[in-house]
């Protein structure tokens, strides 16, 4: 009789994962990486599945004062001092956006944002895709807004746009794991 009821409580344990724990994160010599891996566990919306690579280091290539970049496409992120939470989840927002996002999706959080012009850009043009990743560091740490925040790359958040944000993003992780 106590097998069964393991083997029950196992299968509820699987099934009530939330899929904001998707992401492993970890250091280039494969350490797990803290308190990373704490802020995409406790991500508000789904992380992008598989293992994300953090380097504690200025990015290559960007002014010093860059907190933080991507490489999306090989799930990297480079993180300069003074990074933080925030920043963090934006960079990982990257990642989520080429792990997940689909053409159909970009387009509605354009529509969404207020956004024009190509989806990725100079970051100084203020692109959709920078705004997305604000929209995904927010809605990772915020269930609910009560009153307009304003992000980086001019991201201006109400509290039906964070709502619509968020709901974009879960649909986007929901197509992405069907």
């Amino acid at each position: 009789m106590r097998l069964p009821t393991l083997l029950v409580t196992f299968l509820l344990t699987f099934l009530c994962v939330s899929d904001a724990m998707a992401t492993t994160v970890v250091t280039p010599d494969g350490r797990p990486a803290q308190p990373y891996q704490s802020w995409a566990d406790h991500s508000l919306v789904p992380t992008p599945a598989g293992t994300v690579v953090v380097h504690l280091e200025n990015c290559p290539g960007a002014p010093a004062w860059a907190a933080g970049c991507t490489m999306p496409d090989h799930h990297t992120i480079y993180l300069g001092p003074g990074a933080t939470r925030a920043t963090f989840l934006h960079e990982l927002g990257h990642v989520f956006d080429a792990a997940d996002m689909s053409d159909a999706l970009r387009r509605a959080f354009t529509t969404i944002s207020r956004s024009s012009g190509p989806w990725a850009t100079a970051a100084a043009n203020d692109p959709p895709d920078e705004r997305f990743a604000e929209a995904y560091s927010l809605c990772a740490r915020h269930k609910t807004i009560r009153s307009t925040l304003y992000g980086l790359y001019a991201y201006t958040a109400t509290p039906a746009m964070h709502r619509r944000a968020c709901s974009v993003i879960r649909q986007a992780a929901a197509g992405a794991r069907s």
